[in-house]
């Protein structure tokens, strides 16, 4: 047994080194502080991997053993006497056999708790797990530890790789996950890993004075340093000028032709500089500090006839799928909301379907939106309409008694996206013409741009978490009535968006300036 588990090295101790030797310096010695095991390595728990994360490992691997996770030096003692234990009683017959967690240590210093160990015809097979379809080069400096440790344990390695989602593989229902992983061969590339030189030069580094701030440090990437704090480095300084008004609105390249020619941000560059009407538009809205809309937006959309429709969609990809017939991350549509204004002046109704957790809701949600949207000729407004198309599109091949239907459905689809661009620019987009930032500058107080509910950040997230087995029916009710209300902010937003092209392209159109720089739009004029 190791003497002192808890201070060998492993892959979160090499991930931290490679990428900042303070960083892993500081690590260390707040570990040995606290006398607390270092975290675990960051997971893809940020990631909706699905509910059937366990159902789908068992079914690749139906005999697998698994060794508990360690917390304390205690139960990483335990839990390498267990690992050796299982290898030990592995016998090549057992048809499915995998050691999940396996915990090893090595005489040099280092320990790891490999993802998945399974017998191969001259040796041991160690797998890194990932519900992903590509792996990191952070995936195999581990992997490439992983096998140091091994080897060092007294164990004859076969292969090392990573077990990765084949996105070919659709899913057959009934638990039937075999073949969802793939494996990826990593033994041509350990030749490039030196873990071994990479041991001796950690532990001299956890030996030695506290390293300096290195330059070019990784400090915010991928994300924030959990370290930051003690290092104390000074605040960046500020961008000269209002970060809304960065050159880099009107795109890098002329961004930086500008920046040459001395410009500084978007408040100096003249609008004859600019090559087309949409970077006019902006640098002009960026100037001004105040919205501009062309007049050419308030006909094209008055001219849509009554009822007038208000359409959002909200999709979901999973890395296990969870219902037959369907492939990793294959986006599949949750959730649909309607708003429908009968004639001008009338207060909306608002309809939509958000799906339970009995099955697959594709069927359920195009007939129920078929219901709702296909009994008349009607608009149907939508921002960057090609993605309502194209689940209607891909509903339409699933589901072919109800294609000819949807696919009508699909032609009456008017694009907000294609004339807010065109024609409109608000200073407080920044650049960006996603939903959130231009709901977020046009209607700020309604909140469409935000989902914000048992901390989590995005309507799939909530959405998985609703499918989750074993959900208090509290929390289920909850989870649903923010979707549904997130639903309602949205088709909301979206009228908002029309009311107001509408009646301030009526009030641009008599104050519009004159002159090529702001000749409004016509409507096949491209943004």
């Amino acid at each position: 047994m190791m003497a002192d588990t808890l201070a060998l090295l492993d892959d979160a101790d090499l991930r931290r080194w490679r990428a900042c030797a303070r960083r892993f310096w500081l690590h260390r010695q707040a570990a040995a502080e606290e006398a607390a095991p270092a975290p675990a390595d960051p997971t893809d728990a940020d990631v909706v991997h699905g509910p059937a994360l366990d159902a789908a490992l068992r079914a690749s691997f139906p005999a697998g053993v698994a060794v508990p996770a360690p917390r304390t030096e205690a139960d990483w003692n335990l839990a390498i006497a267990r690992t050796h234990a299982a290898l030990a009683e592995a016998t090549p017959q057992t048809e499915g056999w995998a050691l999940l967690g396996a915990c090893l240590a090595s005489n040099d210093g280092a320990c790891a708790r490999v993802d998945l160990v399974t017998r191969g015809s001259h040796g041991w097979r160690l797998f890194k797990l990932r519900y992903a379809t590509v792996g990191t080069e952070a995936d195999v400096d581990a992997v490439a530890l992983w096998a140091h440790v091994a080897a060092r344990s007294g164990l004859r390695v076969q292969s090392v790789g990573l077990l990765l989602v084949d996105t070919g593989f659709i899913y057959p229902g009934h638990g039937c996950y075999a073949g969802l992983l793939r494996e990826v061969d990593l033994g041509p590339t350990l030749g490039s890993r030196p873990v071994g030189h990479w041991l001796t030069a950690m532990q001299a580094c956890a030996r030695a004075p506290e390293p300096a701030v290195p330059l070019g440090a990784p400090c915010t990437q991928p994300g924030p340093c959990e370290q930051l704090a003690h290092c104390a480095l000074p605040e960046a300084p500020a961008r000269p000028g209002d970060a809304r008004a960065r050159l880099e609105i009107v795109g890098r390249e002329l961004a930086a032709q500008l920046r040459a020619a001395g410009h500084v941000d978007l408040h100096s560059v003249p609008l004859d500089a600019l090559p087309d009407a949409r970077l006019r538009r902006a640098t002009r809205a960026v100037q001004q500090n105040a919205p501009v809309l062309e007049p050419a937006a308030a006909p094209l959309l008055r001219a849509l006839p009554y009822p007038r429709r208000f359409l959002r969609f909200e999709t979901i990809g999973f890395a296990v799928p969870v219902w037959a017939g369907t492939r990793p991350y294959q986006v599949l549509p949750f959730q649909w909301s309607c708003d429908t204004v009968a004639a001008p002046g009338q207060p909306p109704e608002h309809h939509g379907f958000l799906a339970d957790a009995t099955g697959d809701p594709r069927r359920a949600f195009a007939q129920s939106l078929l219901l709702a949207l296909g009994n008349d000729n009607g608009p149907v407004q939508a921002y960057n309409a090609g993605f309502e198309r194209n689940r209607l599109r891909e509903l339409a091949a699933q589901f072919e008694d109800l294609g000819p239907a949807l696919l009508a459905l699909a032609e009456r689809i008017v694009d907000l996206f294609q004339i807010a661009r065109a024609h409109y620019y608000h200073p407080a987009m920044a650049g960006s013409w996603s939903a959130k930032s231009v709901f977020a500058a046009i209607a700020p107080d309604l909140g469409a741009e935000h989902f914000e509910c048992e901390g989590l950040h995005t309507p799939l997230e909530a959405f998985a978490r609703a499918l989750q087995p074993g959900l208090q029916a509290d929390k289920l009710q909850q989870l649903r009535a923010a979707l549904l209300a997130h639903g309602q902010r949205q088709t909301a937003a979206l009228r908002h968006m029309v009311a107001l092209f509408e009646q301030r392209g009526e009030e641009e159109a008599s104050t519009c300036p004159s002159g090529p720089a702001f000749r409004p739009c016509s409507p096949d004029q491209p943004g």
